[in-house]
């Protein structure tokens, strides 16, 4: 065998090599046994091809590109090198069975010892950059692969032990030499790691680490990043599996986290500020994990390992001040929080009550039941800011609708019902034993019993109104009572027609609107003021004439009642009207006094005349 080198001003030498082979030798079945198929060897081919022939190998130089191959590439006419340096195995078994070795490329070191294991000594494949020994340019390794060792120091004696074996990738920094030693950058590791006392296939663990020579997980990258593949799959900062001890642990002094997944069983979880020791999974407690799990079968939870629902929340505290779930806007306001004491609020950042929307607007569930505005309980009842406060009040079956007229902000309200205090509530009661409903007073007495400011004049007690403010009803706070008037003056002012009983008058007289009291019923009163705009006294005037008492006499003979004055059947079908039969009754007394009169003169003029008759002597 001859090799035949040659530099070349413009690229690197090219190497032919002469295989001689004794036929003799390969008979051998022992020698035959050790090594490949006769068609294996060395092969080199220039591009493009001097010859037309593929099996034409030969040492070239000059401007072309030289490939050389190892293998049986001799089998195929076709089959040439494609590369500078080309591995190539082929075996034609049809039975499927390797009967030559595949082509492999193998690096070792080793020394002498007489320990079970030799010592290591780095095997590795460099890249390197620049020509060799070149007199003004200085060599650069930019990528090396090489088998690595980590060693850990005994605590029986002073040897190191050996933990791992693996392989190690450097590439050259940016911008540096890759000839120094602080020039290369470890970015990828590679070894087997098993538990202490390991027996069986399945204690030994791969590990990788990207940017860490030393990897505590399957995968590790940089100092915390890791991914677990065990009996969870798991991605975590800051936290890793002890195989020997079987436990999570901190990596280096501070926060963890992770997010761990088994068995279609979700968990995102975190742990407080410690030290590097155990990491446990005991949830609820400020210094071990907390997060949210996710169940396959049941739900999610925040706050606690295992939920109870579809969505399972447990706050870490139960202070007021701190928050169990906020939900915000793009802007940062806030939508909806839940306190860790219960307080919810909705478009508001800080409830002060169970239930708190907006600025004012509150529901309390405590002793009693409360709707408020501008109102919160503190074990008293206070107002959420400066002014009017406003609540409806459930407790034990009473309800209460009640207002303050004025209160600062936190000061407390009262709930005492005085009607002479401008100052308390005052407002609605039903009371819950027998419905009773009082305004203004607490204890009610009545179906429906009005508390009135007696003193306000300007107020009624009760009124019932249109739109335009027409009255309808009136009670005044001195208990005056207004039907169609504003201000009552009398303890009963009815502006309108009024109509006392049931039965109805059929009369025409009773239509007439200008009637403006029907009774159905006698009426008992000491007296009765009648105002008439006219009277009888018509009948002492000079030129009034006075019927004839013979004319009289034939008019009640035909009518059956005197003139101008209504009959029997009259009154049955239209009653009378008090003043103008009053007035009636009057004219006929004046009248009949006339006739009184006149008779009087009568018997004067017959007794004169009596007087002077002879019997009389």
């Amino acid at each position: 065998m001859s090799i035949i080198i040659q530099r070349g001003m413009k690229y690197i030498c090219t190497i032919s090599f002469h295989i001689i082979l004794l036929h003799s030798i390969i008979g051998i079945g022992e020698i035959h046994a050790q090594f490949p198929n006769l068609d294996w060897g060395l092969y080199h081919r220039a591009e493009p091809l001097l010859s037309g022939h593929p099996s034409d190998y030969f040492h070239a130089t000059g401007e072309l590109k030289p490939y050389s191959g190892i293998g049986d590439f001799s089998h195929h006419k076709s089959a040439l090198p494609k590369t500078l340096f080309h591995l190539y195995s082929f075996d034609d078994d049809v039975t499927h069975i390797m009967k030559h070795p595949p082509a492999i490329l193998r690096l070792q070191s080793g020394t002498i010892t007489q320990d079970i294991r030799t010592k290591q000594k780095s095997s590795a494949i460099e890249f390197r950059i620049g020509e060799i020994k070149h007199p003004s340019v200085q060599e650069e390794q930019a990528a090396k692969i090489e088998n690595t060792q980590i060693q850990h120091q005994s605590k029986v004696n002073s040897k190191s032990l050996m933990l791992q074996r693996g392989l190690g990738f450097s590439v050259q920094k940016q911008g540096m030499l890759g000839t120094e030693e602080d020039g290369m950058l470890n970015v990828m590791n590679l070894y087997s790691q098993k538990r202490t006392n390991a027996h069986s296939q399945s204690d030994w663990m791969p590990r990788v680490g990207i940017g860490n020579n030393q990897p505590l997980e399957a995968l590790h990258l940089g100092n915390t990043f890791t991914f677990h593949a065990g009996g969870a799959s798991r991605i975590a900062d800051n936290l890793y599996y002890d195989p020997d001890e079987q436990c999570d642990k901190k990596i280096v002094p501070g926060y963890s986290s992770s997010i761990s997944m088994h068995r279609g069983r979700i968990v995102l979880s975190n742990s407080s500020l410690s030290g590097i020791g155990v990491v446990t999974q005991h949830w609820g407690d400020e210094s071990t994990l907390n997060g949210i799990a996710i169940d396959h079968h049941i739900g999610m939870s925040i706050g606690k390992q295992y939920p109870n629902a579809s969505l399972d929340i447990m706050s870490r505290t139960s202070d007021r001040m701190k928050n169990a779930l906020t939900i915000r806007n793009s802007n940062y306001s806030t939508l909806m929080n839940l306190t860790s004491h219960g307080a919810l609020g909705i478009y508001n950042a800080e409830p002060k009550e169970r239930v708190h929307i907006g600025e004012r607007l509150t529901l309390h569930a405590g002793g009693a039941s409360i709707i408020g505005d501008n109102i919160y309980f503190d074990s008293i009842p206070r107002a959420l800011e400066t002014g009017q406060s406003a609540s409806l009040f459930f407790s034990k079956g009473t309800i209460q609708l009640a207002n303050t007229s004025f209160a600062n902000a936190d000061a407390s309200c009262s709930y005492r019902l005085d009607s002479l205090d401008d100052r308390t509530i005052r407002g609605l009661v039903i009371e819950p034993m027998q419905g009773l409903c009082g305004i203004g007073t607490n204890q009610p007495k009545a179906r429906l019993e009005v508390l009135a400011q007696s003193h306000d004049t300007i107020f009624p007690a009760f009124s019932i109104a249109t739109k335009a403010n027409e009255r309808y009803f009136t009670v005044t706070g001195q208990g005056n009572v207004g039907i169609g008037i504003a201000q009552p003056r009398q303890a009963l002012h009815v502006d309108g027609n009024v109509m006392i009983g049931n039965e109805w008058n059929d009369s025409p007289e009773c239509e007439i609107s200008g009637n403006r009291l029907t009774v159905a019923g006698a009426i008992i009163a000491k007296e009765i003021l009648v105002t008439s705009d006219s009277w009888a006294d018509d009948v002492f005037e000079s030129d009034y004439e006075l019927m004839t008492l013979d004319s009289l006499e034939r008019f009640i003979s035909l009518k059956k009642h005197l003139p101008n004055m209504p009959s029997e059947a009259d009154v049955k079908d239209a009653g009378i009207h008090i003043a103008s039969m009053s007035s009636g009754l009057l004219r006929k007394i004046e009248e009949l006094t006339l006739y009184v009169i006149d008779l009087k003169k009568d018997l004067r003029t017959m007794k004169k005349i009596m007087e002077t008759l002879p019997f009389n002597d």
